[in-house]
């Protein structure tokens, strides 16, 4: 249960620690950064520190509409602020959106103006001024946003970026670059995503922390998804060509016409978005490309723990959790080899392959098919990854250190 009161001088909690903010939050917001943020401070609540995070009214990242009342509520555990969305121009903003997307690069002056038609909160960051004394660090994330850049800007002495940064043409803007280099520090997901900041930006203070797990919700068999069993490559995620989902799909059809292609194999493509966007149409009319809208986390643990493996093609990703969880239900991955963070965690776990090619695809498509004794040792080795590396306590320490290297303590 959660309550809502109105945000004033005189309704302030405890003291806190803490304060993390994003631009939207809730156990129903399904990206990546969000639920990075709510699941750290929710451990963080939960062994005690004092945690707030503070958000706006907004649900859906498209239209940032105010769909939330603004004000305080207690969430898992977790004090949360929202406040309202301020108007945009998207006759300014989009414009530039689309243009640096293409790789053009406006005056910074420009720049400045596209960050001012974000999602902005006055309101948010008028609260931020007044009570940046009782927090220790506020974390800012992801770094694409108004309520990041302009937010970590208010207090920067406290200001630390959790950015899930990726190799982009935004990462090169000049106002960005100067967002990080004002910042206190970085927390980073991964090795490859601290290195890309460093190459970008210099030296920063800061290091990898990552997302835990909780182990035991993901133990047990799921029952499979399917009446029918047959065997199948997975991808869940956004259909869009940003996730390169096309071309996981190019790549499986062509597997398909070769000679001897297992006939019975398919693609299962699942998770929001509409499979209009990926300009692969005709891919519908075939009996072996699968396309399912919205699933359940239950009916995505049955998938993914059935799945003859699971594929992560985007180029640009600073965790993804999808392999994470994949890996915990017994799955091995496959990823794209242009992915330098996922591409790390696969070398560094054993647990998948990676492909530069469709020949690379089709000849780990034909191994997997072939070797279920690999496909089982590259499992197993992905689930230890896990275990060793992402489990709770190993997160959390290293917060703790991270920290401390940022905040020394006196």
């Amino acid at each position: 249960m959660s309550s809502v009161v109105e945000i004033s001088s005189t309704s302030r909690f405890v003291s806190s620690s803490y304060a993390f903010v994003v631009p939207r939050y809730g156990a129903t917001i399904g990206g990546g950064a969000e639920t990075l943020v709510r699941l750290i401070a929710m451990h963080l609540a939960a062994r005690g520190d004092q945690v707030e995070v503070l958000t706006t009214c907004a649900k859906d990242n498209r239209t940032w509409e105010n769909e939330l009342e603004p004000g305080v509520s207690v969430e898992d555990g977790v004090i949360v602020k929202r406040f309202l969305v301020d108007p945009r121009d998207l006759e300014c903003w989009i414009p530039y959106q689309l243009q640096i997307h293409d790789g053009v690069r406006p005056p910074i002056d420009n720049q400045l103006d596209w960050l001012a038609n974000s999602v902005n909160s006055v309101e948010l960051y008028k609260y931020i001024s007044d009570y940046q004394a009782q927090y220790r660090a506020i974390f800012f994330a992801p770094y694409l946003f108004g309520t990041t850049f302009w937010g970590s800007l208010v207090a920067p002495e406290k200001s630390i970026l959790i950015p899930c940064l990726h190799d982009e043409n935004y990462a090169y803007l000049e106002s960005i670059r100067s967002m990080f280099k004002l910042v206190k520090g970085c927390i980073f997901n991964s090795a490859p995503e601290r290195d890309l900041a460093y190459q970008l930006y210099g030296q920063i203070s800061g290091d990898e922390v990552g997302m835990g797990y909780d182990f035991k919700s993901y133990a047990g068999d799921y029952a499979k998804y399917f009446e029918d069993d047959f065997p199948y490559v997975l991808y869940i995620g956004r259909k869009e060509t940003g996730k390169n989902v096309h071309l996981l799909i190019d790549n499986f059809i062509a597997y398909k016409e070769q000679q001897n292609a297992n006939p019975d194999l398919k693609l299962v493509i699942a998770g929001g978005g509409d499979f209009s966007d990926l300009f692969r149409d005709a891919a519908l009319t075939r009996d072996d490309v699968i396309d399912i809208g919205y699933i359940s986390e239950e009916q995505k643990r049955s998938l993914m723990q059935h799945a003859l493996y699971f594929c992560q093609p985007s180029t640009n990703e600073s965790f993804s959790i999808v392999i994470m969880e994949a890996w915990l239900l017994g799955t091995p991955v496959v990823v794209s080899g242009k992915c330098t963070v996922t591409r790390h965690h696969v070398v560094e776990s054993n647990g998948g392959l990676y492909f530069s090619n469709v020949d690379d695809f089709i000849g780990i498509t034909e191994a997997f098919l072939n070797d279920e004794e690999m496909r089982q040792e590259l499992a197993h080795s992905g689930q230890n990854y896990i275990h060793t590396r992402y489990n709770w306590d190993a997160v959390l320490s290293r917060f703790d250190q991270v920290l401390n290297s940022i905040f020394p303590v006196q």
